[in-house]
């Protein structure tokens, strides 16, 4: 306990109210919501799935029906003598055939209300027509191939085929013809289909009059529905992955060698039918449990924690160097007290100011003038202008002996020297820095001779970008120090400035004794973290400070790749983003 009252301690008095808000007041009211809609929610899906159940079952039924009555249809045809007897019989000729079948077909039904059947068989004198057909006409139809193709004594088929005039749909049972000669083999045995009536079996369905919309597929294969969208003469359509992952219940049953699968789609969503039939009940507890007891919460805010706010801001606006006292002061709980506690304290520490800070501080803005003036004084004698006057003075000199490489080195010497002293601006444009480089190039070459070779390319379109001062030749300078003193032979430097996909990229490549990939590692990484106090804690800051500068000239877009091999050399490849150019603004 107490150490949860610490805790509250800790808290703002404005995140104790919310907690308290929140715990007291809105989360029984969420879980009593959340208790009730959970209930009536569940209620209705039980409900919906007893529906869907019953649905389904009567599809079933339905189909089983028919189904069962086409089988009793067609095993009380295959079970008659006489027409096994016909089937079997061998005929002269077509008028032999003929005066055998019409007393058969006259005394025996081969079609009713709700089936037809038809016998498929081949012998000589045979004239198809009717009930009896020439088998050999059927061999490239889907039933037959189908049939062919199962082990099955009894297929049911699903298709859409021409029927007489017009294509429409069918189902139908085919099996062999052979209830008198049974045998395992299907080949050159008569065979006999009996159609159903889709057409009925589908108004069966319609009439039902379902609730929800319900689809019987034979695998992805839409055979009835009560869609409104498909019917005897309409093609038989595929049910979508969509649909099928949408559908609310799902079934499967089989009749004889095909599985259907009944999908009953939802009739609507539960919750917004929930919310819709108790909306006056929702509103009524929202009104009742939020705004009330938010109304109140704001009050309680205004008592705490404005008046907490006015005495901060007050504190926190206060001249340091003239503390003032809060004008009004009520008499009242802890708040009132807290305040005239302040009040009493700012009149001691005002005291305290008049006696003896204003007195220091005095003090100290004598001795801080007194250090800037000497300061000035050390500056003004420290003319960078006289070194520049005894450099051209040491020129002129050399010229006039004609020592010309004298005189040029003494001139990059100076231009080196006037690009470190002048720093009016930090930003300048690349070929400023270009030609600084150049001249410390040609220093060291002046110095190494022909141990080291260099080579610059600038592209014209970016000679006035600005880069910061002084950070490419840091570079450079690195690439001469580590790269070419302890090497015995020729160095090569090249330095190469262009764009590349809106980013200037500089890249600096020496052929000298290059690094070990731990020691690469290493230094791209103090590259790339590098701060004020890192600078401050290193003796060799060179590189790190042009890393530095060129992250705070780019906002830290800057982006630095270090690639080197021991013996073969380095390159350094820096890409910045274009922030300005000279003459343009940013």
């Amino acid at each position: 306990m107490n150490r949860f009252v610490k805790w509250l301690n800790r808290i703002s008095i404005r995140r104790k109210l919310y907690m308290m808000l929140a715990l007291c007041v809105f989360l029984p009211l969420f879980l009593t919501d959340f208790f009730f809609v959970s209930t009536i929610i569940r209620t209705e899906m039980n409900e919906d799935e007893r529906i869907m159940s019953n649905l389904t079952e009567s599809v079933k039924y339905t189909l089983t029906d028919y189904c069962d009555s086409a089988y009793v249809f067609m095993n009380s045809l295959a079970s008659d003598r006489a027409i096994d007897q016909f089937v079997t019989s061998e005929y002269g000729s077509p008028l032999s055939f003929y005066e055998e079948r019409y007393p058969l077909v006259s005394r025996t039904p081969f079609a009713n209300d709700r089936f037809s059947a038809t016998i498929y068989f081949t012998k000589e004198g045979l004239i198809s027509g009717g009930s009896f057909q020439d088998i050999s006409r059927y061999y490239d139809t889907e039933w037959y191939k189908e049939y062919m193709n199962t082990r099955d004594r009894y297929v049911l088929h699903v298709d859409y085929e021409r029927i007489y005039w017009r294509y429409q749909r069918g189902i139908s049972i085919v099996s062999v013809f052979d209830f008198f000669h049974k045998s395992e083999s299907k080949e050159d045995k008569p065979l006999i289909k009996v159609d159903m009536n889709y057409s009925d079996i589908q108004q069966a369905i319609d009439n039902s009059n379902y609730s929800n919309v319900i689809y019987v597929c034979n695998d992805d294969r839409i055979v009835f529905s009560n869609d409104q969208k498909g019917g005897v003469t309409t093609p038989f359509s595929t049910i979508s992955k969509e649909v099928a992952d949408a559908a609310a219940y799902r079934s499967s049953f089989a009749i004889m060698d095909k599985t259907f699968d009944i999908y009953v789609m939802g009739t609507e969503n539960i919750m917004a039918k929930t919310l819709r039939e108790n909306a006056k009940l929702f509103i009524t507890l929202i009104l009742f449990n939020l705004i009330i007891p938010i109304s109140v919460y704001r009050l309680f805010i205004k008592s705490f924690v404005d008046r907490l706010r006015k005495l901060t801001d007050f504190i926190e606006g206060n001249d340091a160097k003239a503390l003032e006292t809060i004008g009004t002061n009520e008499n009242g709980d802890e708040i009132s007290r807290l305040t005239q506690a302040y009040n009493d304290m700012t009149v001691r520490i005002n005291n305290l100011i008049d006696n003896e800070y204003k007195e220091r501080l005095r003090r100290q803005d004598v001795d801080i003038a007194r250090q800037r003036a000497e300061l000035h004084a050390l500056h003004s004698q420290i003319n960078p202008h006289f070194l520049f006057n005894a450099l051209e003075s040491i020129r002129m000199h050399s010229l006039l002996k004609k020592e010309n490489e004298t005189a040029r080195m003494v001139e990059k010497l100076a231009i080196i020297q006037r690009q470190n002293v002048d720093w009016s601006e930090d930003s300048i444009p690349v070929k400023d820095e270009i030609r600084f480089v150049e001249a410390y190039l040609e220093l060291q070459k002046y110095r190494f001779g022909n141990k080291l070779i260099y080579d610059i390319s600038v592209d014209e379109d970016c000679e006035e970008i600005l880069v910061p001062k002084i950070t490419l030749v840091t570079f450079v300078e690195n690439a001469c120090i580590h790269g070419m003193e302890n090497k015995t032979s020729s160095c090569y430097i090249f330095v190469r400035v262009y764009r590349e996909e809106g980013e200037l990229v500089l890249e600096v490549e020496d052929t000298g004794t290059g690094m070990q990939e731990d020691e690469c590692r290493e230094l791209l990484s103090d590259i790339e973290n590098v701060t004020m106090n890192t600078i401050e804690d290193r003796k060799s800051i060179g590189i790190l400070n042009a890393a530095l500068r060129l992250k705070m000239h780019t906002g830290d877009r800057v982006k630095f790749e270090i690639e080197s091999e021991r013996g073969v050399g380095t390159i350094v490849t820096i890409r910045l983003p274009i922030t300005g150019e000279a003459g343009k603004e940013e």
